[in-house]
């Protein structure tokens, strides 16, 4: 396939910088001063677990035997000081650095409301309640409970978000009803790399497992993170480029998981240790699952179909990655590398008609993932000059999968991706702060065999982004533009090469009248290319049950989108409403047409004006709560609706309106929590659509947290679908075919040494 030298002289250009700059940043100069403290639980005692983050400088640091944790030459200014431990809470504190020694004692208090420190969506690192747009963070302890086989079944329970849902194996998240090509998966701010925004069968190679953390942007996210990022991003935190120090020589985490409606059998471990200035992180993890149990026939309203087991639904999985840094007084720069494979069954048993030409998959289909990844970063302070600091990252994945029927290769997916970043940062501390930087991204995507309904393609894009924030008293500001070039090409024929130059533009508002509110607002108008696959698609593609047609002559899509958000942080009640509106000039989606080709209807990728619009409620309401226990009500309700504008007519996939209802309960040792959620029928189709039934979901989790020997450990049951309800998920394309898991329950051991 045809490579673009011009592209790769400019990742060299780039690669040359950061090396500049980093020389840079040995600058010394004056104005520094030393942070030191102790972190301690509620009761007094040493928070041992606890790891301490200097936000804006993204330094952070495990605490000793002792709670003690240090900075040495912290820059004077305003600084956020995060404390998260996952026995005892996590707090975030402001202070202010002076020339000197500088102290700051944390004590965790559990509190109704756990504010956390976001990056993804700014580089001012804000809590959460200050963003403008909605953000939901997940940490590594709830991640234990929650991780599932893929990516979008464990982020299906967050405000907002569903999933694909194509078996235990392969599942995307929506976001307000948008996903594929809208919805950009990101490990550590960079492209995933995988082939899963091309159809809902090909996984997500982003691992929930080995996450420190999962950061979740609904709505427009194009400003820092392009054209694909329009309907929202989820950025998957791994730290396998150590960005800190430990405390220890060694140090590490290990979780274990039992159980589940799929015999679930994993293992992950994580462990980090130093010499001197040299940091290296090692993981790895594995997981065994079976084919998983459903509560009733896998094919809706056909009793002869399997039930008490999906056939064809387990998955295996393993992976590993080795990361090293050095890490200076004003900075780190660090590489890893690492590999993810899996293989999982496609469930869905299909016939068509024509069964000639039919092209068909049943249960003894399943697909063979490989990725190997690779990453640069680095992060470092500048002393001299109108920037503070400079941030630089580099990532390139190698991916390939195969479609294996009995025990012949079908289609075979390959895709070669790098993407890489450069950003200036400044006024970290300061009342006017902001970024600037280029984004360089390339794939390279290609598809072999019977099922090849994509022509091998390439796509370049090339694009420059700022944004400012500025803090004035209770408000603050932002504003923020991208330039993005993109071009495509694909082999074959008379397919022509196309470029497009999109622009994108946002403006927003936070007002924060006190401790307890947060009323932000935004206003972004957003544009995005069409993908190869929208142009260049001509084939029958099974897994969406089509024959997809592209359109060489798409045009970009434009959007105008309106957030409104209000957040209660502290108080009784706490919780966040946010309203959001997206008008769509030119959307491009998937049209039926009249046609039959191979057996299959043909869809064919065309444009016209649309409309999504919806709101997402959370929230607590306090029970009782001192230092040492907190017991809240739990609630929540979302909606979005998604229509062309023209006719009226619902899009494709849309969620139903859905509400939740739980208790929590969290104390220094023991936690628990029971939820209930209805999700109703979903009666507004699209063409060629069944309506979806409504169904409840019963999940609950109890656990027990405990230090010993410098130590921490957790044990926590969890139980899902405790009731055996019979669920199906109208984002799914294999909805009327394949059900979502029957009751389970399972064990989960974490260990912190």
């Amino acid at each position: 396939m045809k490579r673009h030298f011009v592209a790769r002289g400019g990742v060299i250009t780039w690669l040359a910088i950061c090396l500049v700059s980093a020389q840079a940043a040995a600058d010394e100069d004056a104005g520094f001063g030393t942070l030191s403290g102790r972190v301690t639980a509620p009761d007094g005692s040493p928070a041992v677990d606890a790891r301490v983050s200097l936000v804006e400088l993204g330094r952070a640091s495990f605490v000793d035997q002792t709670g003690a944790y240090r900075f040495e030459s912290v820059p004077v200014g305003s600084y956020h000081v995060q404390a998260v431990s996952s026995a005892f809470g996590s707090g975030v504190w402001e202070i202010e650095i002076s020339a000197g020694e500088n102290r700051l004692d944390l004590r965790l208090v559990l509190s109704p409301h756990r504010e956390a420190i976001v990056v993804t969506a700014t580089r001012s690192a804000r809590g959460s309640a200050e963003l403008i747009q909605p953000v939901t963070v997940i940490e590594k302890e709830r991640l234990s409970r929650l991780a599932q086989a893929s990516l979008g079944a464990t982020l299906d329970e967050q405000p907002g978000l569903r999933s694909t849902q194509f078996g235990a194996g392969s599942s995307r998240p929506v976001i307000r009803g948008q996903g594929g090509g809208r919805v950009r998966i990101l490990e550590n701010g960079l492209d995933v790399g995988d082939a899963s925004s091309t159809s809902p069968d090909h996984a997500v190679s982003a691992n929930p497992f080995l996450a420190e953390r999962i950061e979740i942007l609904r709505g427009p996210s194009t400003l820092l993170y392009g054209s694909s990022a329009v309907g929202g991003v989820v950025n998957v935190i791994d730290h396998r480029i150590p960005e800190f120090l430990p405390q220890r020589s060694i140090e590490g985490v290990t979780n274990l998981r039992f159980g589940g409606a799929d015999g679930e059998r994993s293992f992950a471990l994580t462990l980090d240790g130093t010499e001197k200035a040299l940091v290296w992180h090692l993981d790895a993890f594995t997981r065994e699952a079976s084919d998983y149990d459903i509560p009733a026939p896998a094919v809706r309203g056909d009793p002869d179909s399997p039930s008490g087991v999906l056939p064809n639904s387990g998955v295996e999985a393993a992976g590993a990655g080795l990361g090293v840094s050095w890490i200076g007084r004003h900075g780190f720069v660090g590489l890893s590398a690492g590999f993810y494979e899996t293989i999982y069954g496609i469930p869905a048993e299909i016939e068509l008609e024509e069964p000639e030409n039919a092209h068909g998959t049943g249960s003894g289909v399943s697909i063979d993932l490989d990725q190997q990844r690779y990453e640069l970063r680095g992060n470092f302070e500048l002393r001299r000059g109108p920037f503070d600091a400079t941030h630089f990252a580099l990532s390139a994945t190698n991916y390939v999968h195969r479609e294996i029927a009995g025990d012949e290769i079908g289609t075979r997916f390959f895709n070669d991706n790098v993407d890489a970043r450069f950003e200036l940062s400044h006024g970290q501390s300061r009342r006017l702060s902001g970024v600037i930087g280029l984004q360089y991204t390339d794939r390279d995507l290609e598809a072999i065999g019977e099922e090849a309904f994509l022509p091998p393609s390439v796509t370049e894009s090339l694009s420059f982004f700022a944004l400012e924030e500025l803090s004035t008293g209770s408000w603050r500001f932002e504003l923020g533009a991208r330039m993005e070039s993109v071009e495509i090409s694909a082999d074959g024929g008379e397919l022509a090469a196309r470029d497009f130059d999109a622009a994108s533009a946002s403006a927003g508002v936070v007002w924060l009248p006190g401790e307890s509110l947060a009323i932000g607002l935004s206003v972004a108008r957003s544009e995005r290319a069409p993908s190869a696959e929208e142009l260049y698609a001509d084939g029958p593609h099974v897994a969406t049950f089509s024959y997809e047609r592209g359109d060489v002559d798409l045009t970009e899509e434009s959007s105008l989108g309106v957030d409104l958000s209000l957040r209660k942080r502290a108080g009784r009640l706490t919780g966040e409403l946010s309203l959001f509106r997206y008008r769509y000039d030119d959307f491009i989606f998937e049209a039926p047409t009249d046609e039959i080709l191979d057996g299959l209807p043909v869809f064919e990728f065309a444009q016209a004006d649309a409309e999504f619009r919806g709101y997402e409620l959370s929230g607590a309401v306090s029970l009782y709560h001192d230092e040492e226990h907190d017991l809240d009500l739990t609630f929540g309700s979302e909606d979005v609706r998604g229509e062309l504008t023209g006719s009226g007519e619902p899009l494709p996939r849309m969620p139903a309106r859905r509400y939740r209802g739980g208790v929590r309960y969290e104390s220094g040792s023991w936690h628990a929590s029971a939820e209930i959620v209805r999700t109703h029928e979903q009666d507004r189709a699209a063409p060629l659509e069944t309506p979806t039934p409504g169904h409840e979901l019963i999940g609950a989790s109890v656990g027990y947290r405990f230090a010993a020997g410098g130590q921490a450990h957790q044990i926590t049951l969890v139980g899902r679908n405790l009731t055996d309800a019979e669920a199906r998920l109208h984002t799914s394309r294999l909805k009327d075919l394949v059900p979502l898991p029957g009751r389970g329950i399972t064990l989960v051991y974490r260990l912190i040494f």
